[in-house]
């Protein structure tokens, strides 16, 4: 494929040009490096303008195999779309640009966005002691946002929600989501909150940090307000989320332990 690239119509004329005649490993390496996104995110200065620089790379088995380069296009168009929606929606960083670099057959992707340096992951907060109720409701009033919206978030986790020190709230990371044309059912919405009790458990688990007050509670009556409505599942929810995860604490004690 021949090289692609992607701007916004919001990207600040200054950081487009920058952008448009680099080429985007060099701003990659310039930039400094930041913690998370298995070491692909990068924070880059443009005049007076703070940009996170992202080399996309796999994770898991195929990591060993092709770690930054990609054969098909269209997931990351799909994010590209899902990010520049919710940016829209005020749910996501604004995406300023994507590009596609040819090597061989395969291509390396890198994307552009808007830095958020005052916001913390959930994880941030939570291991600073700063996450409590009122953080808490915050996240979940975002995570029923994003699901009226019609997005399923493929990876909600507590290290792709970020909250700034207004209580705004910011998703990450939307390869593996899926934007419906509608808000998805209750049973769908269900299994997704589970991912975010499931990785706020692993978290508890591996780093022995203490439960924040009222945990499971606050992130409930704030997906209703965010939602509109608190539905009967939530119930179920809570309950499921206070029991955990079964032989998931085993392996994740283990974990912590080796």
């Amino acid at each position: 494929m021949k090289e692609f690239r992607r701007f916004h119509p919001r990207i600040p004329a200054e950081v487009r040009e920058r952008f448009e005649h680099a080429a985007p490993e060099e701003l990659w390496w310039a930039a400094e490096p930041l913690a998370g996104g298995r070491g692909t995110v990068r924070l880059l200065t443009v005049g007076g303008y703070r940009l996170i620089v992202k080399r996309e790379r796999r994770g898991g088995v195929a990591a060993l195999l092709l770690p930054n380069l990609y054969l098909l296009e269209g997931p990351f168009r799909r994010e590209w779309e899902t990010a520049c929606r919710l940016a829209e929606a005020e749910l996501a960083p604004q995406p300023y640009a994507q590009v596609f670099r040819p090597a061989g057959f395969l291509f390396a992707v890198f994307t552009l966005s808007q830095a958020v340096p005052e916001a913390l992951s959930l994880l941030g907060l939570w291991t600073q002691g700063r996450l409590g109720p009122e953080r808490l409701r915050a996240a979940g009033t975002a995570v029923g946002r994003l699901h009226r919206t019609g997005l399923l978030h493929g990876d909600l986790n507590a290290g792709n929600l970020l909250l700034d020190e207004e209580g705004r709230a910011l998703f990450l990371d939307f390869r593996h989501s899926r934007l419906g044309p509608g808000p998805p059912p209750a049973g769908s919405r269900h299994r997704n909150l589970l991912r975010l009790s499931r990785s706020l458990h692993k978290l508890h688990y591996l780093h022995s940090l203490p439960w924040p007050e009222g945990c499971w509670e606050a992130l409930a009556e704030g997906y209703a307000a965010g939602w509109g409505e608190r539905e009967p599942w939530l119930e179920e929810w809570i309950a499921r989320s206070r029991r955990g995860f079964g032989l998931s604490h085993l392996r994740w004690g283990l974990l912590r332990r080796s």
